[in-house]
């Protein structure tokens, strides 16, 4: 058995709670861009790949320390 499908709720802002609409590029009440109303999402390609090069490189900043301690 399955249950009937929920009835969406209204989206709200992530920062002040504020109802935004579904196709609203900002909020209105804080300013906030939402990145996922312009057709792209959160973690785009762009972004996956910067997050991926930041943690690459505090990885061999934090080798570079530990083998210059030894």
């Amino acid at each position: 058995m399955t249950a009937a499908p929920q009835p969406q709720a209204s989206p709200t802002c992530v920062v002040c709670g504020a109802v935004v609409g579904p196709d609203a590029e900002k909020c209105p009440s804080c300013g906030l861009t939402r990145p996922t109303a312009q057709g792209g999402s959160v973690l785009g390609r762009r972004g996956l790949w910067l997050l991926a090069a930041m943690l690459l490189a505090v990885y061999v900043i934090v080798l570079l320390i530990v083998a210059a301690a030894r």
